[in-house]
């Protein structure tokens, strides 16, 4: 998992799986959601990151580490993104609906 914040274009860029397998990206509002070619979640980017998440720009410009956690169900994801700072944990959790083809329930 790799994690970039961009604080000029106020981008958060969150990595996950390999990225060789990339075929397509999905918008969904702000959240564009990397997909691989059998419809596996490969990465998220966070639009307008410092009001959409639950860290302002300072802190996701200090963010230390980041875990991601994809569970799939029939046609429904959910993307689980905990964000480190410090000793303190923060989570943002994003439902997606049917499969990859660009709902966020």
């Amino acid at each position: 998992t790799r994690f970039e914040y961009h604080e000029k274009d106020d981008i958060a860029v969150f990595e996950y799986g390999d990225h060789s397998e990339y075929e397509r990206s999905v918008d969904v509002a702000n959240f564009v959601i990397d997909v691989s070619e059998d419809g596996k979640f490969l990465g998220l980017e966070v639009i307008g990151a410092s009001e959409r998440l639950p860290l302002n720009s300072k802190q996701l410009s200090n963010v230390e580490d980041v875990e991601i956690t994809v569970q799939e169900e029939e046609d429904n994801m959910m993307v689980t993104v905990v964000m480190k700072l410090g000793n303190e944990k923060t989570s943002l959790n994003l439902p997606v609906t049917g499969g990859m083809t660009g709902k966020v329930a």
